[in-house]
């Protein structure tokens, strides 16, 4: 089986998407969880609830760019848990639309590209994939579960890694 541009970035996003979920999932049960959408790591750092609005927006554009098409823009209004698992399911239900073969075929498609502090660039979506969107995807999904265990979430590395390892490790047995 050959692993895709669609196996790296969609399949990614997804299983980085699952993880984000089952976080706050594990989050909503502690006694302090009406508090922690607005819970920062550090005071000049963006709040939970911006760490799931960009983990999402950058899933949306992902999908959007390999697909060859227009990113729609999420707005930044996640105040409650339930608006935050709302945004993932429908940034889940965007990427389970994916066709494998034109997200690989658009991996080399060389299309303007905005970049969040960098401009417009002229970049084949690959780039975006791998340079901008999944690194990113991944930060916040890591910002989360950090903002989550300052909070005192009893979070571990297995709340974190499972969906990635049932994907690739259970799932393969």
């Amino acid at each position: 089986m050959t692993f895709t541009l669609y196996d790296a970035t969609i399949v990614e996003a997804k299983l980085a998407l699952a993880s984000l979920d089952h976080i706050l999932t594990e989050a909503e049960k502690h006694s302090n969880a009406a508090s922690f959408p607005d819970a920062r790591l550090y005071e000049d750092m963006n709040p939970l609830s911006f760490q799931v609005h960009a983990a999402t927006r950058f899933a949306e554009k992902l999908i959007a760019r390999l697909s060859g098409r227009e990113s729609v823009e999420f707005e930044d209004k996640l105040v409650t848990f339930q608006d935050m698992h709302s945004r993932i399911q429908k940034a889940q239900e965007l990427l389970e639309k994916a066709d494998k073969d034109v997200v690989n075929q658009q991996g080399e498609e060389v299309a303007p590209t905005a970049l969040p502090s960098a401009g417009t660039m002229d970049l084949p979506g690959k780039a975006f994939a791998m340079g901008a969107a999944v690194p990113n995807i991944n930060f916040h999904l890591s910002m989360a579960y950090a903002i989550l265990r300052k909070e005192g979430v009893p979070l571990g590395k297995k709340d974190f890694i499972m969906p990635f390892v049932g994907e690739y490790i259970v799932k393969m047995q």
